[in-house]
C-alpha cells in the first residue's frame, strides 16, 4: 500500500470519526471539520492510485459522494434536521465503500500485470 493511500485512508477515517457524533448529536457545523478531512486527499493528490482505475467504480464513487454532499448541504441549511444528517451519513458511507473498492481493484490489476 502506498503512502498516499495510507494518508487517504487516515483522512477518511478522521472524517468518519467526526461525522458520526456530529450526526448523532445534530451538530452540522462541526461536521465541516469532517468534510475538510474527507476532501483533503482530493486536493492534495493523495487519491491518485498510480495504477489502472476502474471507470465504473470511479463514476459511482464520484456520483455517490456528490449526492451525499447534497444531503450534507441540506442538513446544514435545515439547521441539523436529523433525517438529513443520517441520510448524508449513510450515502457518504456507500461512497467510502466504492472508494475502497477502487483501491482494491487497482491493487489487483497491478498484481495481474506483474504475473
Amino acid at each position: 500500500m502506498s503512502k498516499n493511500q495510507i494518508l487517504t485512508m487516515i483522512c477518511v477515517a478522521i472524517a468518519g470519526l467526526v461525522f458520526i457524533p456530529t450526526v448523532i448529536f445534530s451538530l452540522p457545523l462541526f461536521a465541516l471539520i469532517g468534510a475538510f478531512f474527507d476532501w483533503l486527499p482530493l486536493f492534495t493528490g493523495w487519491m491518485k492510485t498510480g495504477g489502472i482505475v476502474n471507470k465504473t467504480l470511479l463514476f459511482l464513487h464520484t456520483v455517490i459522494t456528490i449526492v451525499a454532499y447534497i444531503f450534507f448541504v441540506i442538513w446544514i441549511v435545515t439547521k441539523g434536521n436529523r433525517l438529513m444528517g443520517f441520510t448524508f451519513l449513510e450515502i457518504w458511507w456507500v461512497a467510502v465503500i466504492f472508494g475502497v473498492f477502487m483501491i482494491i481493484y487497482s491493487k489487483n490489476r497491478k498484481a495481474q500485470e506483474v504475473q
